[in-house]
């Protein structure tokens, strides 16, 4: 809370809708996700005989690199189609009964305005990598790092399956998305299960946001009005 909270007070200063603004609000939730994950490691150590690692927690330690990539890129290969379905089948609906269609995923719509915009190239590569690299990384740390597995070995796992599921869809704040995102969320559970490897989720969900910010590239002479990145 105290990191979100310096963050906020940080994009504050920035103008409202500005570019820099938004790469101040991308940051700070990543920073926010370390800093939580240190935390609660220094804690846990106050609290257990043998200190817990970050490697023994996140399964990180138990190999299986062919397998995780297995589960990782195939799995992210299998998501993109079904989620991309889901997103424009909720898009149809929400058209058909809105008077005004919603906005796409403001960091979608942001990453196309600086594929176009002219110097934009710098803020450009900060974006995917956000997108691509730090995104993947601390949200499957908290989803399926933390949050699932807690929730699942005190007694509750479908609501960590479903909870966790839904809760990432809403995460994102989109309701075009919202649909297509749950069933990601349930997708990189189900990939975090079979591999017992934070790995694999890590670049399922890397591989999704790659092809999602390609797919954006390609198409920023005209900026889309949906997109999914998690």
């Amino acid at each position: 809370m105290v990191t979100l909270g310096l963050g906020g007070g940080l994009a504050g200063n920035f103008k409202d809708g500005s570019v820099e603004q938004m790469a101040a609000n991308v940051a700070v939730l990543p920073l926010s996700i370390l800093v939580s994950v240190i935390s609660w490691m220094l804690i846990s150590a106050k609290f257990y005989n043998t200190p817990i690692r970050l490697k023994d927690t996140f399964g990180l330690n138990r190999g299986r690199v062919k397998t995780c990539l297995a589960f990782g890129l195939g799995g992210g290969g299998v998501i993109i189609p079904v989620a991309m379905f889901l997103m424009l089948l909720t898009s149809f609906v929400v058209n058909a009964l809105a008077d005004e269609a919603p906005e796409g995923q403001k960091l979608v719509t942001v990453i196309a305005e600086q594929a176009q915009a002219e110097g934009g190239l710098e803020f450009l590569i900060f974006f995917a990598f956000m997108a691509v690299v730090v995104a993947p990384i601390g949200e499957e740390i908290l989803f399926r790092g933390i949050l699932y597995p807690s929730i699942k070995q005190n007694g509750y796992p479908k609501v960590a399956i479903f909870g966790t599921a839904v809760l990432f869809g809403l995460f994102h704040v989109n309701l075009l998305t919202f649909a297509s995102l749950t069933f990601v969320g349930l997708a990189l559970i189900f990939i975090y299960e079979k591999t017992d490897n934070l790995l694999a989720p890590i670049l399922a969900h890397a591989f999704f946001n790659a092809v999602n910010v390609a797919l954006i590239l390609m198409a920023s002479k005209g900026i889309p009005d949906t997109g999914m990145i998690q």
